[in-house]
């Protein structure tokens, strides 16, 4: 009895580490398995193992019904000219493939016609319809052409992807990315904020040339609030900077708004300053038009734009905003993790300095002013100075005198000489000292 179980356990953990040609499928629903390259269609339980998977997608969808997931092994994939209608609409399905390496799918056509620029005809209509749709481990495809992506699914979920192209059509409830890279079209933005009410970057990176994210729409502007989500993204601009990470206009939203919400850690690297907000992460790409007031930005619970303006602009260039688990890093040496204002961030200021002035109550005072090299905000400080004293009620110099005046000459001499004296018997005592130790 001993000996059949322990052939029984040699063949469980035999089978357990065997490498599979698919990845793990989700929990919940029935997996069914396509192979473009080595499927066949027509074999009996196809679909049912990855010895017996489909060869065509359309027909793996076909078959599957709402909360399936869709295995897929290494080649290239889509569902495009392929209808809805009897395919993928009013279904919930998740499809997964080996890694962005070995997997790949085109959204849309794999050549955008040129009639059709400047309209969502170039789009794909293959998920017109459906619940949920979840993309994992895999290369998603798109072209440089305005108004691509997947039209009208309710909801869509990208995760552990990797994204090439722009894209503006996603879930028309929500979008969500989680651990994806975004390779943006050079000096284009990877994303439009176009279709969903709410749009979630969770740990995602994006590789830029100059934009990164447009948050604005047409489709959906002044008919309901649009709420971006940026949690722990890394942001990598390697050529000239054009727009903020997240680049505003708000103008077109009627009685509702963009509201943005920053949490997490961020970095940031290569992207300028906006010179309205001051900041790396969010602005209105040198367009005043595009900042009507109907924005409102969080990091973590402190809001921090409103209204058209930082909501405490004096705080925010001298202390910056201190949001638990929220640290933004923009890659500029010397600054640090305030979260709001970049002049605070980079000490980048002018500093100015009044004369000292005796008040009416005997103190003195002067003003140091420190103007925002970004965005030109001025912030007053008033220091004062304070007079010390020796034991003997001797009031301690506190600046040198200035040219021409010989009014405390003496004094400064004085004390040079008491100074010079100390630092002469310092010698004589060390030198005693070297002689006694020899």
């Amino acid at each position: 009895m001993k000996g059949v179980l322990s052939c029984l356990l040699a063949l469980v953990l035999v089978f357990s580490i065997t490498p599979s040609a698919f990845a793990e499928g989700t929990v919940g629903g029935t997996t069914i398995y396509v192979d473009g390259l080595n499927g066949n269609d027509t074999q009996e339980g196809v679909g049912t193992t990855a010895a017996k998977a489909y060869q065509s997608i359309g027909e793996a969808v076909k078959a599957a019904k709402s909360g399936d997931t869709i295995q897929l092994g290494e080649g290239n994939y889509t569902l495009y000219k392929v209808s809805s209608e009897g395919h993928t609409k009013g279904k919930n399905l998740t499809f997964v493939g080996q890694g962005a390496d070995k997997t790949g799918w085109n959204i849309g056509a794999e050549v955008p016609d040129p009639a059709n620029y400047g309209t969502e005809y170039n789009g794909d209509y293959s998920f017109d319809g459906a619940g949920t749709i979840t993309f994992r481990n895999m290369t998603l495809r798109s072209g440089s052409a305005n108004y691509l992506g997947f039209i009208r699914a309710n909801k869509t979920v990208v995760e552990n992807c990797v994204i090439n192209g722009k894209t503006f059509y996603w879930g028309y409830q929500t979008a969500t990315f989680k651990n994806t890279t975004f390779n943006c079209p050079t000096g284009d933005y990877a994303i439009w904020t176009y279709s969903s009410p709410e749009m979630t970057f969770d740990n995602c990176t994006f590789n830029s040339s100059g934009k990164v994210i447009n948050v604005y729409t047409d489709y959906g502007a002044g008919s309901h609030d649009i709420i971006v989500n940026f949690n722990g993204c890394t942001v990598n601009n390697s050529d000239q900077s054009l727009k903020p990470v997240l680049n505003i206009n708000d103008s077109n939203m009627g009685n509702f708004k963009y509201v943005i919400n920053i949490s997490g850690d961020n970095v940031v690297k290569g992207v300028n300053t906006d010179d309205t907000t001051c900041s790396r992460l969010f602005g209105y790409g040198g367009k005043s038009g595009n900042n009507t007031g109907r924005t409102i930005v969080n990091f973590g619970n402190t809001t921090v734009w409103q209204d058209g303006k930082m909501v405490d602009e004096k705080a925010y260039h001298n202390s910056g905003v201190t949001a638990d688990g929220v640290t933004y890093k923009n890659d500029v040496n010397g600054s640090n993790i305030s979260l709001h204002a970049e002049g605070y961030k980079d000490h980048a200021f002018d500093t100015t300095t009044s004369e000292w002035t005796t008040n009416a109550d005997g103190t003195i005072s002067r003003t140091v002013t420190k103007t925002c090299k970004y965005c030109g905000y001025k912030g007053n400080v008033t220091e004062y100075r304070v007079t010390y004293y020796y034991s003997n009620g001797t009031a301690k110099p506190t600046d040198s005198p200035k040219t021409g005046d010989t009014s405390n000459l003496t004094l400064w001499i004085a004390l040079l000489l008491a100074n010079g004296g100390a630092v002469t018997a310092t010698t004589i005592y060390g030198r005693k000292n070297k002689r006694s130790v020899k």
